[in-house]
């Protein structure tokens, strides 16, 4: 809420283990956007999202909510998840 100007913000495609984001990784949605609201992975993934950091794609697929987000990351196949 307090970025007025898209061009402040930087998209970035993190890989995660697949594993990681079922443990860790919690998804809300947030005025129309799917965000990040809570990442608690352990120490040796380091802070790889913050609360509030927007997910536009699951392996380039762009999902329509957090239900759908959560889909395409149930059938992943791949070892590694790209979220962006």
């Amino acid at each position: 809420s307090q970025i007025t100007d898209e061009m402040q913000l930087q998209k970035l495609d993190i890989f995660v283990p697949l594993a990681d984001i079922n443990n860790y990784l919690k998804l809300t949605e947030a005025a129309g956007r799917i965000c990040v609201s809570q990442w608690t992975g352990p120490h040796r993934l380091g802070c790889l999202f913050n609360h509030g950091d927007h997910v536009v794609a699951v392996n380039d697929l762009q999902p329509q909510g957090v239900e759908e987000a959560y889909f395409f990351i149930s059938r992943s196949t791949r070892k590694e998840v790209s979220l962006t």
